[in-house]
């Protein structure tokens, strides 16, 4: 029970105060000595000795203030002291009537009420044997209405700050427990605002995730909620290539340094922790002092940091690795920091995920179509012309010898038949992609289609570019390359024109492409109503390729007024799926 806890010391120097004061009617006694005084010992010797009392007490008052704890018969001499003190001063007639109340105080605050009772019941006798001592040796009358009223005071005293006591006590424990109710609840408070800022990341960062067109943004995305959101220096998220099984395409924040151009990591154990962590689907930690992959150069550009290694799985299939920098002499993350980290890997794995999942869908519908396009060109055109020289040629065999002058008229328009077949097959040749795409061969395998296209009629393409096409990927130059090709044969077919205008530009963030004629013109909402999916692609195969790159199409035309068709594809769109 340590008393200290629930009596602070200042009640104790509240209790000396007391003391101090209550000598002064005995002071003021011995400086102005008056007739009426009571009988008994010198004013003199009954104050030093007080005063000598009150001053040890004073001096040792925090080792009495313990010792009174753990020895409460300590206050019984108090009471004998104070009962002596008034049988020599007076009886009830003493000066130090309030000094003998002072052990009263003392077990009111120190034990409370049934600590008071006990004092006034010990005090009662005490001071009537103090009277009746100053009775018989100094002749002191006893009046019983002055006994009756002092002895009244103390019991009234006991019981009244007794029970004070008791309420400074329950004041004191309803203090406590409200400042304890207080630092629990900001306690609470701070942890729910955490759990509410964790809530609202990951609401936003699903929010925009949903919203990213392409990859890249993903990555950009996720990198921002890491580096700035979270606080932390570095971080770098790379993809696997669900073909290949390699890990590549590497984004970098704060610097949104991109490494695309580093050769892609094979997913076996001797390429590094990176590669241990997709294999075993754990997360892992590398100190500065450990290499973080068997390639140099992507430990260069990394740099010497202590990385959090998260693989990033959808479905049990490896889709990246996010890897985050933490400084040497932060503490250890708390299990609420690592399960923020956890859920912002799930949500990326699903993103990226989906993301893969769509571009290849639209890489293996671009396969088909092309297919498709393929064997219906060689259905409509090659084989329909082999089959004619077939079965001329077995005619030609019928009719020698006897007629040689028609066999031969009949082999030059073989001939001539077996070239339009030639041109028919270097012209399905021209539509397929070509293998290295610069912007040179852009232009001119265009023109060539468009050619071939308009047959014996003459068709120019103009092109204005700007920008540099190398730096584009190979997926969306041969995107960019198949839109035009598309556009040029709808206006070569319907458009009714000898011209149309090819524009390029390629920008930091974005290519735009534009053709345009100045003929019949069409009904766009018409056209993809009605239009004919085994076509080449079409409106709504153009449209499904730009989409599946993050761009968007446009087409703006009206009957006897031209038409322009433009995309917007992102720069970086299919960079590392390609």
């Amino acid at each position: 029970m340590p008393a200290e806890e629930t009596h602070p010391p200042r009640l104790f120097s509240f209790i000396l105060a007391y003391r101090w004061t209550s000598l002064l009617p005995a002071l003021w006694l011995w400086i102005a000595p008056g007739s009426g005084r009571a009988q008994g010992l010198p004013t003199g010797v009954t104050l030093a000795a007080a005063v000598g009392l009150v001053l040890l007490i004073t001096l040792a008052h925090r080792l009495l203030n313990v010792q009174l704890v753990r020895r409460p018969y300590l206050l019984g001499i108090d009471m004998l002291f104070a009962a002596g003190l008034l049988a020599v001063s007076g009886g009830a007639r003493s000066p130090y009537y309030l000094y003998a109340l002072s052990p009263l105080w003392a077990a009111a605050f120190f034990f409370q009420i049934r600590g008071a009772l006990i004092a006034a019941a010990a005090v009662t006798p005490l001071y009537l044997a103090a009277l009746m001592v100053s009775w018989r040796y100094f002749g002191n009358s006893i009046e019983a209405e002055m006994v009756f009223t002092q002895l009244a005071g103390v019991w009234l005293i006991g019981l009244l700050f007794g029970y004070l006591s008791v309420l400074l006590k329950q004041l004191g424990q309803t203090h406590t427990a409200l400042s304890q109710t207080r630092d629990d609840l900001f306690q609470q408070n701070l942890e729910l605002s955490e759990a509410h800022r964790q809530l609202k990341l990951i609401h936003n960062l699903t929010i925009l995730l949903q919203a990213t067109p392409d990859i890249r943004s993903v990555q950009k995305r996720v990198l921002t909620v890491v580096t700035q959101d979270l606080g932390f220096p570095k971080a770098a998220v790379g993809l696997v290539d669900p073909v290949l099984m390699v890990l590549g395409g590497w984004l970098i924040a704060p610097d949104a340094s991109d490494l695309a151009e580093m050769p892609v990591m094979l997913l076996r154990p001797e390429s590094g922790l990176v590669a241990q962590s997709l294999l075993q689907g754990q997360r892992l930690h590398c100190s500065a002092a450990q290499p973080i992959s068997a390639h140099e150069g992507l430990n260069a550009r990394l740099g010497p940091e202590h990385w959090l290694i998260l693989p990033l799985f959808l479905r049990e299939n490896p889709v990246g690795v996010l890897l985050i920098a933490r400084d040497a002499a932060a503490e250890e993350m708390t299990a609420e920091q690592t399960a923020l980290l956890d859920l912002i890997a799930d949500q990326a794995a699903v993103t990226l995920g989906t993301t893969v999942l769509c571009i290849d869908r639209a890489r293996r519908l671009a396969v088909e179509q092309e297919r498709n396009r393929i064997a219906k060109d060689i259905h409509d055109t090659v084989a329909q012309s082999l089959f004619g020289i077939v079965f001329s040629l077995e005619a030609c065999i019928a009719m020698l010898p006897d007629q040689v002058g028609e066999v031969k008229q009949d082999l030059i328009e073989l001939r001539e038949l077996a070239g339009e077949a030639r041109l028919q097959v270097r012209r399905s040749i021209l539509d397929l992609w070509p293998s290295e795409l610069t912007l040179e061969r852009f232009k001119t395998d265009l023109s060539s289609y468009a050619t071939h296209c308009s047959g014996a009629r003459p068709f120019q393409v103009h092109f204005v570019t700007a920008g540099d096409f190398n730096t584009l990927s190979p997926t969306i130059r041969r995107a960019l390359y198949r839109v035009a090709q598309e556009a040029l044969a709808n206006t070569v077919h319907h458009a009714g024109v000898e011209a149309a205008t090819v524009t390029l530009h390629v920008g930091q963030k974005q290519v735009d492409l534009c053709i345009a004629d100045e003929g019949v013109g069409f009904d766009p909402q018409e056209v993809g109503v009605r239009q004919d999916e085994s076509e080449h692609f079409g409106l709504r195969g153009i449209q499904q390729r730009v989409h599946a790159l993050g761009g968007e199409m446009h087409i703006r035309s009206q009957i006897g007024q031209g038409a322009v068709l433009s995309v917007s594809i992102p720069a970086d769109g299919g960079s590392f799926y390609g």
